[in-house]
């Protein structure tokens, strides 16, 4: 099976989707069992996630009642090699730490049991006037 950028961007797409909606049930799909995130925060302070510290998260913001986040999202880069791919975007939203920020995104996918699944997440938080 041959994968393209546009497998990433649909992947890409639908990870948005479900996680600025609190989705808990698709994230568990979405996300690798291998799943890492790592958050450097603007205080250059770092925090970490496995899968089910992160699915957590959502759902701690979901039972808190929090509305759908904001789904804007700048392309910066695609990259498929096989049954990896990775991506590089920019994103505003408030779901990491309360306060609507600018994201710097390395989202690095992996295709297995037919479906492409979020491996890992480097995300840099900046001040929305940065």
């Amino acid at each position: 099976m041959t994968h393209t950028t546009a497998d990433i961007r649909a992947a890409m797409d639908q990870l948005i989707d479900r996680a600025t909606n609190f989705d808990v049930d698709a994230l568990e799909s979405i996300y690798h069992d291998d799943f890492h995130t790592t958050l450097v925060m603007p205080d250059r302070s770092v925090v970490t996630y496995t899968k089910q510290e992160f699915i957590t998260h959502f759902r701690k913001q979901a039972e808190e009642g929090k509305t759908q986040l904001n789904t804007w999202a700048d392309w910066h880069d695609f990259h498929v090699l096989g049954e990896s791919g990775a991506c590089v975007l920019t994103r505003k939203h408030s779901g990491m730490n309360g306060e609507e920020m600018n994201l710097l995104c390395n989202i690095e996918w992996r295709y297995q049991d037919g479906r492409w699944q979020v491996l890992r997440e480097a995300i840099f938080l900046r001040p929305l006037s940065e």
